[in-house]
């Protein structure tokens, strides 16, 4: 795994812990979040060292939640998915097959409104 990969990863558990809350009475589940994880995000990507092609965040509905994916680097390196609270929910794409982990393999065909929130202008 590369270093961005890692960091992602690393910042995804860190934050998953500061009071994120899910209920579970609800069919989408209601997210109560303290501040705005994709702030918290690009201040981290504007950190690192310049990706290759440039970093991106970019910001879909997925199964009924706003979810920020993680793109840019090496072509092998996952492109994560976060959720509001900087859970990782899963690498969407990247990795050895170009498919991520397979853990929310219906990502490209379901995912809603594609917002490019942040593009790493360096």
């Amino acid at each position: 795994m590369n270093r961005f990969a890692l960091l992602l990863t690393t910042i995804g558990l860190a934050l998953s812990v500061t009071g994120c809350s899910v209920t579970s009475d609800e069919v989408s589940p209601t997210l109560n979040c303290p501040g705005n994880f994709s702030l918290t995000l690009i201040e981290q990507l504007k950190q690192k060292p310049k990706q290759t092609p440039a970093a991106e965040v970019t910001q879909y509905i997925y199964q009924g939640r706003t979810v920020f994916l993680v793109t840019g680097g090496s072509p092998a390196a996952y492109a994560y998915l976060f959720d509001n609270c900087g859970s990782v929910v899963c690498a969407a794409a990247g990795g050895p097959t170009g498919n991520g982990d397979g853990a929310c393999s219906d990502f490209a065909t379901t995912a809603t409104n594609p917002t490019l929130i942040w593009r790493d202008p360096r």
